[in-house]
């Protein structure tokens, strides 16, 4: 049997000595002989065609600076003059495998490369232990928005009948277009959030004389929301459902807030935001219960907000108003905004909100007794405080 690519006639029969075919019946044998005799055309190797599990998407790789080429630790750190062990971390702050060998030659150049240019951020100035960290952070956010890109991309090459050469070659074709714009997406998107984040931002006496890293401990509000019956849910729908719910979720709270208010993350089923304001905060977690009410696809939320001294560190936030807005969370009822009276104090009744007394508890892992209070709006407020 042959088949015919670019004017070159391929034997089937010699693809099958290579063991590239094995496992595959006469229709799907014919397809693969196709991919891969345009596959060797390009210049990829049948032991690079046998070791890749998914050959369709080897050009794509490509396209993203995967060569084929893999080097040692000890290659790119002399290579780049960067320290092996600060190399090393580096690499599994990016979330490449643990290699212990340091003349192993197992990395992908591409990857080890990225991993070692990292090195300018300590050139100039900034401290190392800290460069690994921001690396690690921002792996973990990107690897969260990759299978969005990836989707992005397969939906505008897949449709019925289409062959495995067809998808290599436009999912190569697409991705070259694409790739040069991921670069300035993903510096765009960073910049608009360190914007966001430096707004109001402040620089108090003690952290100048100090000199201690930006943000220290600091007078927040913390509220987290989350979605009421949200466990029992997921017995009964499937899970591409439930991440559906918590990605809507997170989208309503982006749609709502605005500085000075921040969402800082998702965790599970809830959202966590932060705000020096507490009458901001009280307002924007009542305009996000009041929108999920309204939206179809969402459960009721439940609401905690707490506020007192925070720190941050690595994006995230500590202290007892987090311990205590999460566990008022716990324990507030559907469609409930239960505000602790440390948040309660600042606010009053200046903002259109209008109070009324929750029972005190005591609150799981929080000394004493906890004052709580519910908050709604006046009938006749227009939402804004």
């Amino acid at each position: 049997m042959t088949i015919v690519d670019n004017d070159a006639v391929v034997e089937i029969e010699a693809l099958e000595k290579t063991g590239l075919l094995d496992g595959l019946d006469a229709g799907n044998g014919a397809e693969r002989a196709e991919l891969i005799a345009w596959l060797l055309d390009q210049g990829f190797s049948v032991e690079q065609i046998r070791h890749e599990s998914a050959p369709i998407s080897l050009p794509a790789r490509r396209a993203l600076g995967d060569d084929g080429s893999y080097v040692s630790a000890r290659e790119v750190s002399e290579d780049h003059g960067i320290d092996l062990e600060l190399l090393q971390r580096i690499e599994r702050a990016l979330g490449l495998p643990r290699v212990d060998d340091p003349d192993a030659a197992v990395q992908l150049r591409a990857d080890a490369e990225a991993a070692a240019r990292q090195r300018q951020l300590i050139d100039i100035g900034l401290d190392a232990d800290r460069v690994v960290l921001m690396v690690r952070r921002l792996a973990e956010g990107l690897s969260r928005a990759v299978p969005a890109v990836r989707y992005a991309v397969l939906s505008a090459v897949l449709r019925p009948g289409i062959t495995e050469l067809q998808v290599a070659t436009t999912y190569e074709a697409v991705l070259r277009q694409v790739a040069p714009m991921l670069g300035p997406l993903v510096c765009d998107v960073m910049f608009v959030q360190l914007r966001r984040a430096l707004e109001g931002d402040e620089l108090n006496a003690s952290e100048r004389a100090s000199g201690t890293a930006l943000p220290g401990a600091r007078q927040l509000a913390v509220a987290f929301a989350d979605m009421v019956g949200f466990t029992r849910l997921g017995e009964a729908v499937p899970p591409e459902d439930l991440v559906r719910l918590v990605e809507r979720l997170a989208d309503l709270a982006h749609e709502i807030v605005e500085p000075p208010v921040r969402l800082v993350k998702t965790i599970g089923d809830s959202v966590m935001l932060i705000c020096p304001d507490p009458a901001k905060l009280i307002d924007a977690m009542l305009a996000l219960g009041d929108a999920a009410e309204r939206d179809e696809t969402l459960p009721q939320l439940r609401i905690g907000i707490a506020s007192g001294w925070a720190v941050s560190r690595a994006r995230d936030w500590f202290g007892s108003p987090v311990n205590v807005a999460s566990r008022i969370t716990e324990i507030a009822g559907p469609g409930v905004v239960l505000v602790a009276g440390s948040a309660r104090d600042e606010v009053r009744d200046a903002h259109g909100f209008v109070w009324s007394s929750a029972e005190s508890r005591q609150l799981k892992g929080v000394a004493g007794q906890t004052n709580l209070f519910r908050v709604h709006r006046l009938p006749e407020d227009d939402g804004k405080s």
